[in-house]
């Protein structure tokens, strides 16, 4: 064959493989591209919308109500959307385009989830000859969806009793709260209990008028006692001279009936018989009787009998103890086989745990992630502590709140419809994404359906949420210290396994002054005039007065730790602390000296 027919040969077959291979190359590269453009478009605006959540329910005294907390929520949600739509400009969608490409965006909170989808929102009349036999009925047509917040939903499961088959509801949260209801036997009686789960064999020596107990291994307890609490606030006044300004100061407080109460001062920095709840940047005075009465009450536990002194930390434990002792002695044979499936709320789940077969491998996948087989999930003690992370019964909760969570979105994605040219489904998640969807308050965004190349787009977004009110968890605590010596207002904030605290402790060179949950030492403002321009900010930790907007006097700072919080190095585990066990290069004084209030 000559040279020229190979030639030939090679321009009619070759050249056109490569331009197609050429061109499908072109489109794969842009394909990754649009899809890690997209990946940090979702994860950026995601992060918007969870630091605008932040910012509303820091600086909203009313954050905890639910209303209030749909209001922030909602808030974040446009802040999502206009985060998304900046950053997706480019790619010529509009606002309502982007809407329908999100098929769902999971909130997770306290003790249950919203969800945020769209909805057939339309009803009709079913009408009828007689009046009286006309219904509401749903018109569920696919036409008239509308975005919005479905119901809360509660972390909970069903339990069928070993000794009774009768049927309760455990309500789980993101710690160790727990809520029981149910008819568990005793003389048909309907119950319903709240409280927090602890291992009981550790609480010994309580003392219900001094309002003392020992928690701990046998050995190595710590007391709990009354503990004096104080903050900075910084308050509105009308001044004499005309218009509004502010005083700061330090004041004594304690929780009542879940909220703070704080404790007046003269002229001259003295406590007084005169109480205020702080509203709108301003005091509000505290008028009950009975209220004032408990508040004086607590005086008997202060050194000088003249300071309100808080026993939330006594409280906890001694009604922890006694919800322990009645969780364990009333549900103490419930083991993962007397858990009814979600799905129908009757089917045991059994002692195989056997969920469902994938069609493409023929792997029975298991039911709940965690199987915990026979071991009982609420006989706490010593085995069983429900602080511990490895716990069976945070191994089951963390089981549960992944599959109420699991099953919801599931069905709200599938059921998702805006065009007829792609098929929603819920992604798959990562064991590693759950973990932390299950252990924090967080955001999960889900983006789906836009086309890149020759395929569809289809993932997620997870950012959590440790600034926050709805729970504070260990690792989520600062802890203060000031120097036993020297210049006493250096102070420093410490993460609780920090090499440096214990070392201090264990020294005697630092003190342990109190404890804040992360999301307190943000910055507080207050607004004097219609724009920011006027703006004054405190922070709950400082300590020192201000007057009329002059100088703060005897002035406290506080800075974060280089070992911890600056540089992050590594700590003890939260859960060796929790448990009590030995620290390595340390003695048990270290347990014995650390505050009632860690």
């Amino acid at each position: 064959m000559k040279l020229q027919h190979l030639a030939v040969i090679f321009v009619i077959i070759i050249m056109p493989i490569s331009i197609v291979l050429s061109a499908y190359i072109s489109n794969q590269i842009d394909a990754i591209n649009m899809q890690s453009d997209f990946d940090s478009n979702l994860v950026n605006a995601t992060y918007d919308a969870v630091k605008a959540f932040q910012l509303n329910t820091t600086n909203n005294m009313y954050s905890s109500i639910s209303d209030s907390k749909i209001r922030d929520i909602e808030a974040s949600i446009n802040t999502f959307y206009n985060s998304l739509n900046t950053s997706m400009s480019g790619y010529s969608y509009a606002a309502e385009d982007l809407e329908a490409y999100i098929p769902a965006m999971l909130f997770t909170l306290y003790d249950g989830y919203y969800i945020y989808t769209s909805y057939d929102n339309v009803y009709g009349t079913n009408e009828a000859e007689d009046p009286e036999d006309e219904k509401v009925e749903i018109t569920l047509d696919g036409h008239n969806y509308q975005n919005g917040l479905k119901p809360y939903v509660y972390y909970s499961a069903k339990y069928k009793l070993p000794h009774s088959n009768n049927i309760i509801v455990v309500n789980y949260t993101l710690d160790n709260e727990i809520t029981v209801y149910g008819n568990l036997g005793d003389n048909g009686e309907y119950v319903t209990r709240s409280g927090y789960l602890i291992n009981p064999d550790y609480v010994t020596n309580i003392n219900t008028t001094a309002k003392t107990l020992r928690y701990g291994e046998s050995g190595n307890q710590i007391t709990i006692e009354p503990e004096k609490l104080e903050e900075h606030l910084t308050i509105m006044t009308e001044r004499e001279s005309g218009g509004t300004g502010t005083d700061s100061g330090d004041y004594n407080y304690v929780f009542y009936q879940n909220d703070k109460i704080y404790q007046d001062k003269d002229a001259n920095g003295n406590n007084i018989d005169s109480y205020f709840w702080y509203r709108d940047y301003i005091k509000t005075p505290v008028n009950d009787q009975n209220i004032i009465n408990d508040l004086k009450d607590t005086k008997q536990y202060s050194d000088d009998g003249n300071t309100i002194m808080s026993t939330s930390a006594y409280d906890y434990y001694a009604s922890a103890f006694e919800f322990s002792n009645w969780v364990r002695d009333k549900l103490g044979d419930i083991t993962l086989a007397n858990t009814l499936r979600i799905e129908d709320g009757v089917t045991e789940v059994g002692e195989s745990n056997d969920g469902y077969t994938n069609p493409e491998t023929g792997e029975v996948v298991e039911y709940l992630s965690e199987n915990t087989g026979n071991a009982k999930i609420f006989d706490v003690g010593s085995d069983n502590d429900p602080m511990l992370s490895g716990s069976t019964f945070n191994n089951h909760r963390l089981s549960i709140i992944r599959k109420t969570i699991e099953t919801s979105l599931n069905t709200v994605i599938s059921n998702y419809r805006t065009t007829g040219t792609y098929e929603y489904a819920m992604p798959v998640i990562s064991d590693d994404d759950w973990y932390r969807i299950t252990n924090n308050v967080s955001m999960v965004t889900f983006m789906q359906g836009m086309s890149i190349g020759f395929r569809y787009y289809n993932n997620y977004a997870i950012i959590t949420n440790n600034i926050n009110k709805e729970v504070v968890k260990p690792e989520n605590i600062y802890i203060i210290t000031e120097p036993t010596s020297g210049d006493r207002s250096n102070r420093e904030y410490h993460q609780p396994g920090c090499r440096e605290l214990l070392q201090g402790v264990e020294a005697r060179t630092l003190s342990i002054v109190g404890a804040y949950p992360t999301a307190s030492f943000q910055r507080q403002s207050v607004r004097l005039t219609e724009d920011s321009s006027g703006d004054v900010y405190y922070y709950l930790q400082a300590r020192g007065t201000q007057t009329g907007g002059g100088a703060m006097q005897n002035l406290v700072t506080i800075t974060g730790c280089y070992n911890c919080i600056v540089s992050a190095t590594s700590n003890y585990d939260t859960d060796d602390i929790i448990a009590g066990d030995p620290l390595v290069d340390f003695q048990d004084s270290i347990r014995r000296n650390r505050s009632s209030g860690i």
